[in-house]
């Protein structure tokens, strides 16, 4: 047989030249895309100058292959007539039919009883009668299409239709069609527009559904506009039956590395809602309530750029009642417990060793009154350094603010701190230096007095500083040769440190209390502890020592650290936060550490040990795992891991459990569960329980999570289906966040 099929691909290229070498042609062969032809048997007629090839016909050109029991080939037009088990390959996908009239120039043609994969989109159709156009474009006949490929049985959803037009990379249309489940028709369509892409494509995205015992039955209509390369929109309505309705927009843009943005806004209406009930003080909601939030960049004068960062609601209640996010916990529980947002606005301007800011701040208080938070409007930044000599650096930073609000002291204040810093020549061993600092503080208030102690501070007043400031500290190390768990090597450093400060004793009670920097109250401290390391080399992947500097950058990993720190006052005693316990000079001990002996694991801790009444003043520890086995193919994965964290506050101030759980259940579902508990009151504060269902086919997920909350106290059920790869391009996957 394949002495047969050779000698007929000898015989039809020497009988037969190629088109373009003395035979009349329509259009000129393209270098590098000839066509040839293998067949059991081959003939010629030279009155239609037809080449009729039949059994186990295989035509190629360039990298599309068309196979068939029969075709008959017009050597002029490039025209192909082909019969029986026909099967087209090419790099955009596979094609077979019972029949086929192509243009092998133009890939275009009329197939009968037809099935179509696309291997870049993703995507399946099926037809009686199929019209290809130019590209992966198809109009069809009593046609169905899903991006569903299921081994065994039919696809897990598809849609059908009298007429069908698919365009791959673009949109399809349906006239008469139904959606189908397992092929059974579920919802008639008689018109409807989809898109079907990976890329962004303008068009309705899947709803999202849920039910609350406060807000009812909720539904989320999203639509996305894809504007152009460089901006696209999303917008939702929102209608929840016993709470408001409203809808969401979200513009983002990228006009060029440096001009980017987003504005998110949302309004809602509750007028037929009323009061909250359970909320702790009952309060009145307002009818129309709306959050505005945009983050910007771009370029402005020379080298300089503007920003912003803004961040507003309605009310104090909005981000604890109106949840927008369908299965986003972490984000939700975020934006649950914020005490405040900030907006802010502003120009930077950097230089070689100088940076220059102004910017307006604007605090929204969300848990106490809005008259007494401060408003920064504006302030100046700079920072800038500079070598004094060929051994001294000198640095200087300022700040001038204007604080306003509404109620108790406010005013403007210029702060000036110049400062130099000398190395110190201790060798190789060790490294320290000296630094030296005055610091001038003026104030000019507009409102004097201090609701709080029912004093008047002077209009005018200053402060002067000095601040005197030494640090040393060296590092030792040995490495170790390893064999095992893909080490080569490991390096231990330990590296000691000790700092001094001292700060002069400064009267401060008749200046007004911003922020931090008006109160630097008297030190002289010591504060010493070592750091340790353990810094891993990996032997390479290639194996041949000739990796690049990113490579081998890539393969040293630092393992774990962990630290103790100590301070010392000479002068100040620290009193005990406990009842009936001494005060001493000494601070807690700070123990911290951390543990990441894969990419997969991780632990970290931090613990504050308070010698004098030898008790755990403050603790957290969180351990992050993570099923190290590489994900599958699935556009939706689930990977079992777990995230958990332990706070606590001496004195029962705090204790809280953060978790996420997630289960992979099987290759095609997976559970997750994620909650906040209150150890000293013994409750949840949030808690979530989801399950997701994966198709065996790879082409949807269905969500459905269950959120019991407090403050104020909810529970809510939601659900959402995602057809991938119709109205949703991304890989979704389901997996705990590391701490």
């Amino acid at each position: 047989m394949g002495n047969r099929r050779l000698l007929a691909a000898i015989f039809a290229l020497c009988l037969f030249p190629p088109v373009g070498h003395g035979q009349p042609v329509q259009r000129p062969i393209v270098e590098g895309r000839r066509i040839t032809i293998t067949a059991d048997e081959m003939s010629y007629e030279q009155k239609t100058d037809n080449i009729v090839a039949r059994g186990n016909v295989v035509i190629t050109r360039g990298a599309t292959e068309l196979r068939a029991d029969e075709v008959r080939l017009n050597r002029a037009t490039n025209e192909a007539d082909a019969r029986g088990n026909v099967h087209i390959t090419d790099p955009e996908g596979t094609v077979t039919a019972d029949t086929a009239h192509l243009n092998l120039d133009e890939e275009t043609g009329s197939l009968k009883d037809a099935e179509i994969h696309s291997r870049r989109f993703d995507y399946s159709l099926w037809g009686e009668r199929v019209e290809k156009g130019l590209g992966q474009s198809y109009r069809i006949e009593n046609g169905k299409f899903t991006t569903c490929h299921c081994a065994e049985g039919p696809a897990s959803w598809s849609i059908s239709g009298k007429q069908l037009g698919v365009t791959l990379g673009g949109y399809g249309t349906l006239t008469d069609g139904t959606f189908r489940v397992l092929d059974v028709p579920i919802i008639h369509i008689p018109r409807a527009i989809f898109p079907v892409q990976r890329e962004r494509q303008t068009g309705f995205l899947l709803p999202r559904f849920g039910f609350s015992n406060l807000r009812g039955f909720q539904t989320l209509l999203p639509f996305y506009w894809a504007i152009n390369k460089s901006q696209d929109a999303t917008v939702a309505l929102d209608f929840e039956t016993s709470a408001r309705a409203g809808f969401m927009g979200e513009y983002r843009y990228a006009l060029s590395r440096g001009a980017q943005g987003n504005l998110d806004v949302s309004y809602f209406n509750e007028s037929f809602r009323g009061a909250a009930p359970g909320s702790p003080f009952e309060p009145t909601i307002p009818e129309n309530r709306w959050s505005v939030k945009a983050e910007q960049e771009q370029p402005f004068l020379g080298t300089s750029r503007l920003y912003d960062d803004v961040f507003l609601v309605s009310d104090d209640l909005f981000l604890r009642e109106i949840d927008t996010y369908a299965f986003e916990h972490s984000r939700t529980v975020a934006s649950r417990t914020l005490p405040f947002t900030e907006t802010r606005a502003g120009v930077i301007q950097l230089w070689d060793r100088a940076a220059l800011k102004g910017e307006g701040v604007y605090y929204q208080e969300l848990t106490g009154f809005q008259s007494h938070t401060l408003q920064r409007a504006p302030e100046i930044d700079f920072s800038g350094q500079t070598l004094l000599g060929q051994h001294v650096l000198g640095d200087l930073t300022a700040s001038a603010v204007d604080f306003q609000r509404a109620r108790d002291a406010d005013g403007a204040r210029l702060d000036l701190e110049p400062a130099a810093m000398l190395p110190l020549p201790l060798g190789r061993l060790a490294f320290g230096s000296v630094r030296a600092s005055l610091r001038e503080t003026a104030y000019h208030l507009t409102e004097r007095h201090v609701s709080e102690t029912g004093r008047d501070l002077p209009a005018d007043a200053s402060r002067e500083l000095v601040q005197l400031g030494a640090e040393t500290g060296t590092a030792l190390s040995r490495v170790y040769p390893v064999s095992g768990f893909g080490l080569e090597k490991l390096r231990h450093t330990i590296e000691p440190m000790l700092d001094y400060l001292y700060i002069p004793a400064v009267s401060q009670v008749d200046l007004p209390l911003f922020d931090g920097i008006d109160r630097i109250n008297h030190r002289n401290l010591l504060t010493y502890g070592f750091v340790s390391r353990f810094i891993g080399k990996f032997a390479s992947p290639l194996g041949n020592g000739q990796e690049s500097s990113d490579a081998m950058h890539s393969q040293i990993r630092e393992l774990g650290r962990f630290s103790v720190m100590q301070s010392f006052d000479i002068n100040r005693e620290i009193g005990s936060i406990q009842p009936g316990h001494s005060a001493d000079h000494y601070s807690d001990i700070d123990f911290a550490g951390r543990l990441n002996p894969s990419r997969s694991l991780s632990l970290h801790f931090r613990t504050d040990y308070d010698t004098g009444n030898n008790d755990i003043s403050a603790a957290q520890v969180s351990v992050f795992v993570q099923d190290p086995r590489p994900g599958t193919a699935q556009r939706a994965e689930t990977r079992t891991s777990a995230a958990i964290s332990y706070r606590f506050l001496t004195h029962n101030l705090l204790q809280e459990v953060d978790d996420t759980i997630v289960l992979r259940l099987t290759e095609w579902a997976g559970f997750r569960y994620s909650n906040r508990y209150d150890v000293v009151a013994n409750r949840f504060l949030d808690n979530y329980f989801g399950l997701r269902l994966i198709s065996t086919c790879n082409c949807w997920t269905f969500d459905i999570a269950v959120v019991d909350r407090t403050n104020p106290q909810e529970v809510e059920v939601r659900a959402q289906l995602n057809l991938l790869g119709l109205g949703s391009s991304k890989s979704q996957s389901l997996a705990a966040a590391p701490p």
